[in-house]
């Protein structure tokens, strides 16, 4: 194997640690060529500047205008710049890098001591991080550029030329056209999907000491959630004959208004809802056993309902101090606003690298016709540099296409390190992923994140893959690999959920405060510990999973 991957970038050298840390949720496999040169290199890296001069947090000047250093690319994974996620929390009003070491990378025992070097402190932009963090605070109403955003996406989408009479040339174009509003559409994400934490934060310092499930509960059922629609549409689906013409409609306008979203959906080159409709049909079916009292619908009422008398609970221990109840006030207020801000963002930011996707996969069905690739999702293993001389003569790729498609699989082999500071080892001396030979036993306490409140037992569904046939049978409890809003519609008929990977604010997480299935993220290596059919009780509140019982 080579040291290097084609698409890594050269860490930087005034800010040298990277982590895996969220973008190993999002992203947990290596990050296809095209999806690193048109999303993630060319618009999220851009975007993530322009968000972070935005926010006030740092200057241009700081960082590579050419290839941002808020995230990087080694061995074909996606990296994010803890050294700057560390010093948000340096330069903010109120918060330390601590703050941000807790929230990001956790007590894992790679993670270096902080280290302030000359010019990091930067007290010239408190002022600015501190009107902005005010406009947050001050905010009544989900700020009006997210309805332009979304309105100028939806054109997009809504406008596409008919790929399939457009040349070869014509998709490049059009792929390579996206990339900007790629980053145009990631910098609110990142400003409103910093803000998200904000509300939480507040009460979780007010609320936790009272009662530790009182934070959660507060922010469960808070409604206007992006993530969510596609499951109540899938429901919807579930109650209609499966071979009857009224499905057949209800799916292609499912695929129409939801099909940018699918498993692992920030690399273009993973197949969205639009392009395969299997995961929706096994969501669908996952649901057509369920009764209607574990309809998204009658879920998300039963979850306001508990958000309701968790105010109530939280407004009486607090009575007669008035400043509490103010902060309370406050915290349900930002909660209310920015949480679905972050998810109103990411969507439109799905909406943008859609765009990208679905040109470069009627460029790979032409040529898999053509012969030339084996399958058409190869085609996003060409570089951007190289799109016009493959469009030019195709077949002078297929030797080294057939050869990168090997070295890339080999990549997913990799163990990818959660924590690189400074030049990264060379690929040849990465070690190969292990497979966990440590199963649970009777007793045992798991401990991971809480995700969304409540405690349920059941028997575990370990699910790999949401395309997985098997579907949930109705009180069983969903345990996943990662948290992906692909994944939600199968939270309905689950009675709890389990993930290997993820944190508070995880939009799976958020979904699932929506439909009030208890939640449990960041139990390390679950999927591959805990047994399928296995008794145990998940504890959404303290994010911890009890084995009760062994399959029989």
């Amino acid at each position: 194997m080579s040291d290097r991957w084609i698409t890594d970038w050269e860490p930087s050298k005034r800010f040298p640690l990277y982590t895996r840390a969220n973008s190993g949720e999002i992203m947990p496999k290596p990050c296809s060529p095209i999806g690193w040169d048109l999303v993630w290199g060319g618009g999220v890296s851009k975007g993530w500047a322009d968000g972070c001069h935005r926010f006030g947090t740092f200057l241009p000047e700081e960082t590579n205008p050419d290839q941002p250093d808020y995230v990087g690319c080694m061995g074909g994974y996606v990296y994010l710049n803890a050294s700057l996620i560390r010093l948000v929390g340096e330069r903010s009003p109120g918060m330390t890098h601590e703050t941000m070491d807790v929230a990001f990378l956790g007590n894992h025992p790679d993670v270096p001591p902080f280290k302030l070097n000359p010019g990091d402190a930067a007290p010239e932009l408190e002022a600015a991080i501190g009107a902005t963090m005010g406009s947050f605070m001050e905010a009544t109403e989900l700020p009006p550029e997210l309805a332009e955003d979304r309105a100028m996406i939806t054109a997009v989408r809504d406008n596409r030329p008919d790929l399939s009479a457009a040349t070869d040339a014509e998709l490049v174009a059009r792929a390579r056209s996206i990339t900007p509003l790629v980053r145009e559409l990631f910098e609110p994400y990142y400003v409103f999907g910093t803000a998200s934490a904000i509300g939480p934060g507040i009460l979780g310092e007010l609320c936790g000491g009272i009662d530790p499930t009182l934070p959660g509960r507060l922010i469960s059922g808070i409604g206007d959630i992006d993530s969510a629609p596609p499951a109540h549409a899938m429901w919807e689906m579930s109650r209609m004959d499966g071979d009857s013409e009224e499905f057949a409609a209800a799916l292609a306008a499912f695929q129409t208004e939801h099909g940018a979203r699918g498993p692992g959906e920030w690399d273009p080159a993973n197949p969205s809802w639009e392009i395969d409709s299997q995961p929706i049909l096994v969501a669908v079916n996952a649901m057509r056993s369920a009764g209607d009292e574990l309809s998204p619908a009658a879920r998300h009422e039963r979850a306001v309902a508990d958000r309701e008398a968790a105010i109530s609970e939280a407004r009486a221990a607090l009575a007669g101090n008035e400043e509490a109840l103010a902060t309370l006030d406050l915290g349900l207020r930002v909660a209310g606003i920015f949480v679905p801000a972050r998810e109103r963002t990411k969507l439109s930011e799905m909406m943008a690298v859609h765009e990208v996707r679905l040109p470069m996969y009627e460029l790979g069905r032409r040529m898999v016709e053509r012969g030339v690739l084996a399958e058409a999702r190869d085609a996003f293993l060409l570089l951007d540099a190289e799109l016009d001389g493959f469009v030019a003569d195709p077949e002078s790729f297929t030797a080294i296409l057939a050869e990168r498609k090997t070295a890339f699989a080999a990549l997913a082999d990799l163990q990818d390190p959660f924590i690189i500071n400074g030049p990264p080892a060379p690929l040849s001396q990465w070690a190969q992923r292990a497979v966990v030979n440590d199963p649970v036993h009777v007793g045992e306490v798991l401990q991971g994140a809480a995700g969304s409140p409540g405690v349920v037992t059941g028997r575990a569904r370990v699910v790999l893959d949401p395309t997985d046939a098997r579907g949930l049978e109705l009180g069983e409890i969903l345990v996943a690999p990662v948290t992906d809003p692909s994944w939600t519609p199968l939270f309905v008929p689950a009675a709890g959920v389990v993930v290997d990977v993820g944190a508070p604010l995880s939009h799976a997480v958020i979904v699932s405060r929506e439909f009030g299935v208890p939640c449990a993220c960041s139990v390390h290596q679950a999927a591959q510990r805990i047994p399928d059919g296995a008794l145990i009780t998940v504890d959404g509140s303290a994010g911890t999973v009890t084995i009760i019982e062994m399959p029989a």
